[in-house]
């Protein structure tokens, strides 16, 4: 505690101190995969050295680092560093192909990199040699990092990369003051970590976030008495022996966000993997006794309609935090019957606006005693202001995203004029709030925000009287067949009631004579014998003719995105060619 009175509050370096003076030998972050399980005072002792090495390089509050990894701890340790001496945190997604790399480099211009050596079959060193060579050619490679580090044994690492072991070296030689100085200049407001939107209606965007837009909450300063202070650390007790599984990737939003449990909510081990595999997900759930899983409820399905899910035992797990994307009830009851939670969270929030609404639900307290305390704890530190009784999830056949969150405002606008509409009217979803950040390249043709500073989210929904917030589905994703505009979700609703289905996802397709045509993708269940025409004539009873599927594509599972979404865009790919073969079969 030697330097913490001298440091600014609700930062990286205030708070990762904290945790390794308080609970120095607890285990914060665990990748089971390469045997890494870092306690916080090897954390902190490793931050001190690696952001102790960026400032031998020159490197200075605003500046960005670059980071292209699979999960693993040197990318924890990077993002905590980078944030300790107030450079901007770029994690890149690990899916990149070398036109993608381009473009974020080219727009986040970092000072330095850290890169891995392989990652999805993609080898970054080889990427990143024929980028330099290619930016030299052009004529302009001020964009390029001068650091290149790369997670490699020094001897098989040559010009013009740079072993990551030699920044620690770096930092050995690094003065303590220059470290504490430069811990001193960082404060919540600060830039923290740009993220890059998953691009699902084109190139992706980066968005800037603060320090604050994660931990900080306008309720905050009220509840720092000592009071609150003994029921933290009696949280923090009890916490330590749990343990969650993340299975998001640290470059998107849910995945970064979940890192700050640990740091700043409670003091709970985190476990995650190099990258999401539903087999390695349940492998490691049951080798390491995870209380709770945090995925998108895609990732989720993944795992617990594998083939050899019943070779794991899952009962260790208490909860399940669906984050990311909409979970309906369909898919509620199907994770909840399978793994007979306590409790479930689900969250609704984007890159651009952060934490919007969040919802906790815990179905029987009474039958675990940790639990229950848990439950008590968290209620008397605010931490579950979301709190929904299981009846309001069940009611209704749309995603209930969960209570608005303190000092977020959220408005329904209808999509076309832009009027505000009255509460359980389905429209657009605007936000504003001290978490919302702007794209640092706004589409100036097609604006993000209205002329009065909301943030328009492209999802569809509408709120009540309790702030209670329910999406309804993506304005983009709107079908508009013959001048009729269906909503997608209503018709995934009925097909996830039918017996023989286990998951749906309807789009348009083009088609000269209506404008779109609806195309429905299915995973049927095992030994579903299912087709076309049995399916529509069972959708009938429950459906307008119009909103009939014209095409049914059956799949053996949905592609996901690296952000553990289902692809809309892949799914459409196939979709086309299926039609297409079914048309010249015809």
């Amino acid at each position: 505690m030697k330097y913490i009175k001298d440091l600014n509050k609700d930062t990286i370096p205030y708070l990762l101190l904290k945790r390794a003076a308080y609970s120095p030998h607890d285990i914060a972050y665990s990748f089971p995969e390469l045997q890494q399980n870092y306690s916080w005072s090897t954390i902190w002792h490793d931050v001190r050295l690696l952001a102790k090495g960026f400032l031998q390089l020159g490197i200075t509050k605003g500046n960005s680092i670059a980071l292209l990894m699979p999960g693993r701890m040197e990318l924890i340790l990077s993002m905590f560093a980078a944030a300790c001496v107030g450079a901007i945190v770029v994690p890149l997604n690990t899916y990149s192909k070398k036109h993608e790399l381009q473009i974020y480099l080219k727009d986040s211009r970092p000072t330095a990199m850290i890169i891995g050596t392989e990652g999805h079959h993609l080898h970054y060193p080889s990427l990143l040699e024929d980028i330099i060579s290619e930016s030299k050619l052009s004529g302009d490679s001020s964009w390029v990092p001068a650091n290149i580090f790369v997670l490699e044994d020094k001897a098989k690492v040559f010009a013009p990369f740079r072993p990551f072991e030699e920044l620690a070296r770096l930092g050995e030689r690094g003065a303590d003051q220059d470290f504490l100085s430069a811990c001193q200049s960082v404060c919540s407001k600060d830039p923290l970590i740009l993220l890059y939107t998953s691009g699902t209606l084109g190139t992706p965007k980066g968005v800037l976030r603060s320090t604050a837009s994660f931990v900080v909450s306008p309720s905050a300063a009220g509840s720092r008495g000592k009071g609150a202070s003994i029921m933290q650390r009696m949280t923090d007790r009890i916490t330590r022996y749990f343990s969650i599984m993340n299975l998001l990737p640290l470059y998107h939003m849910g995945g970064f966000s979940t890192i700050f449990t640990a740091l700043k909510v409670c003091n709970v081990r985190i476990v995650m993997l190099t990258h999401f595999n539903p087999l390695k997900s349940l492998a490691v759930i049951d080798k390491m006794k995870c209380k709770v899983l945090v995925g998108t409820p895609f990732m989720i399905q993944h795992m617990l309609s594998s083939p050899k899910r019943n070779q794991f035992d899952l009962t260790s797990l208490l909860g399940v935090a669906f984050t990311s994307a909409a979970v309906n009830n369909s898919i509620l009851q199907k994770v909840t019957k399978d793994l007979n939670l306590y409790f479930f969270m689900v969250s609704y929030g984007s890159s651009e606006a952060g934490a919007v609404a969040n919802g906790t639900c815990f179905m029987d307290r009474k039958n675990n005693l940790m639990v229950s305390l848990l439950y008590k704890l968290l209620k008397r530190v605010n931490l579950l202001s979301g709190l929904i009784q299981q009846k309001d999830f069940e009611h209704g056949s749309y995603s209930l995203a969960g209570k608005l969150d303190k000092g977020v405002e959220v408005r329904i606008l209808d999509p076309e004029t832009e009027e505000p509409l009255p509460l359980y009217e389905h429209g657009e979803i605007v936000i504003r709030s001290h978490r919302v950040m702007r794209y640092t390249k706004e589409n100036q043709g097609k604006p993000s925000f209205t002329k009065d500073g909301w943030y328009k989210s492209g999802d569809l929904g509408f709120l009540d009287e309790r702030r209670h917030l329910t999406i309804t589905g993506r304005l983009h994703r709107l079908i508009s067949r013959g001048g009729e505009k269906i909503s997608p979700v209503e018709i995934e609703n009925v097909l996830l009631c039918h017996k023989d289905v286990e998951e749906a996802i309807v789009f348009g397709i083009p088609d000269e004579l209506y404008g779109e045509q609806i195309c429905a993708c299915i995973v049927t269940k095992d030994e579903a014998a299912l087709n076309a025409e049995k399916l529509k004539n069972d959708m009938t009873p429950f459906l307008s003719a119009f909103k009939i599927p014209r095409y049914v594509v059956f799949l053996p599972y949905f592609p996901l995105s690296p952000t553990g979404k289902i692809s809309i865009a892949e799914l459409q790919l196939l979709a086309l060619d299926r039609i297409g073969e079914l048309r010249k079969n015809a």
